[in-house]
């Protein structure tokens, strides 16, 4: 979408809720599946979302209706997508320490990667008797021999793992690796699935699947300290033909799995506030607006999003500090080069706001902010009210 096309959105949104408010547009979801889905070529990929990027209704219902699956971490989660009516044979169960609490949780045929021997003991007979598909998540390095994921298990720890669930009668279906978010380079996947592959070979293991995760950067977000983007050295098309090749090197396999949240929502969503305040500061200019890090855009902290003005502002710029309303010296969602000309009344979008900002949200005495959702048909639906104060004080006994 242009510039244009996000302040008319945000200014419908706008209308109806006021600001700040959060903007999700699902044809922008479908637009990053099927750029997605270009990459994956004739490679036989299965899409997981993976709900804690964005746990929207809508959204788990959009995936629910085109047939795709959800990866869950936590019982929230895993309520949310059965309340969705998901099928269990279409959920996926990540995470840490599940068996605090997956132990209650009497459902047939989900798919669950353990990552831990902790959970192995209490899980593998509920794993049979609940005809889980079982995968295991293993702890791959780098061609230097660092250490790319350490919520995964070492291949010693998989060797066991997969030797105790054999002994209770459960198979391993698939072997999960997931590196992190912003992959810079394909070569780390390369180096992640080889450190697989032996992992698999010594734990006897021939997967029927080989889920690689997510960490696909995506354009508008870059570093707060200056360095090269993510999305400007990764390869893309380099990616779509190693994908390509790993069916030689897990020749059982018949599915990639893909749990991909960033890449499919992060572009979907926008954070609409309004300038109420303008300071000028020597060389610098504050501007104050009703929404901020603080309560909205916690990952400013580490990355600078892409900012559009509404509406468009032309003339000199200045070194620009967009403040949030909470008077916390922490509130910024970072420095930019702005027009001169933005005064109080104007509108701010942070873009990219579709990735981990609802989830990271904060009420921090303003409350929960509305949410948004613009369907298929391009009609928009209020997907969440804005919190009252009333409300914010009421969930104290």
């Amino acid at each position: 979408m242009t510039a244009d096309a996000w302040r008319e959105l945000t200014g419908r949104a706008v209308a109806l809720v006021g600001t700040p408010c959060y903007v999700v547009s699902a044809p922008r979801i479908h637009a990053a599946l099927d750029e997605l889905s270009s990459y994956t070529g004739r490679a036989p990929v299965r899409h997981w979302l993976s709900l804690k990027t964005l746990p929207m209704r809508p959204l788990v219902e959009l995936w629910r209706d085109w047939g795709l699956g959800v990866e869950v971490v936590s019982p929230f989660e895993l309520t949310a997508a059965l309340g969705t009516g998901l099928p269990p044979e279409r959920i996926l169960v990540n995470g840490t320490a599940k068996h605090r609490w997956l132990v209650d949780v009497d459902v047939q045929h989900l798919n669950v990667h353990f990552d831990s021997l902790a959970e192995i003991g209490p899980l593998k007979p509920l794993a049979r008797a609940r005809h889980w598909r079982v995968g295991l998540r293993c702890q791959v390095t780098s061609a230097e021999g660092r250490s790319l994921d350490h919520f995964g298990m070492t291949l010693e720890e998989t060797v066991s793992a997969a030797a105790q669930l054999r002994e209770a009668g459960v198979s391993v279906s698939g072997v999960h690796v997931h590196i992190r978010m912003n992959v810079r380079a394909v070569a780390e996947f390369e180096a992640a699935l080889g450190d697989a592959r032996k992992i698999c070979d010594a734990a006897a293991i021939e997967p029927e699947y080989v889920d690689i995760g997510g960490g696909l950067p995506v354009h508008g977000e870059r570093p707060v300290d200056g360095s090269v983007a993510a999305c400007d050295s990764f390869d893309l098309q380099g990616w779509s033909r190693w994908l390509a090749t790993l069916k030689a090197s897990f020749p059982m396999a018949r599915e990639i799995w893909l749990e991909n949240g960033r890449f499919i929502t992060a572009r979907a969503g926008a954070l609409a506030m309004t300038v109420i305040d303008r300071k000028e500061r020597d060389d610098v200019v504050y501007v104050i607006c009703d929404a901020g890090r603080t309560n909205h855009a916690r990952l400013s902290t580490v990355e600078l999003h892409d900012v559009v003005i509404d509406p468009e502002r032309a003339g000199p710029a200045r070194p620009t500090i967009v403040c949030g309303p909470t008077c916390g010296a922490v509130d910024r969602l970072g420095q930019f080069t702005l027009p001169e000309t933005l005064r109080a009344g104007d509108r701010l979008l942070w873009m990219n706001a579709g990735a981990y900002a609802i989830p990271l949200e904060t009420r921090f005495s303003f409350g929960l902010a509305p949410v948004v959702w613009r369907d298929m048909d391009g009609a928009l639906h209020v997907a969440r009210a804005r919190e009252t104060a009333e409300q914010w004080w009421a969930q104290w006994q």
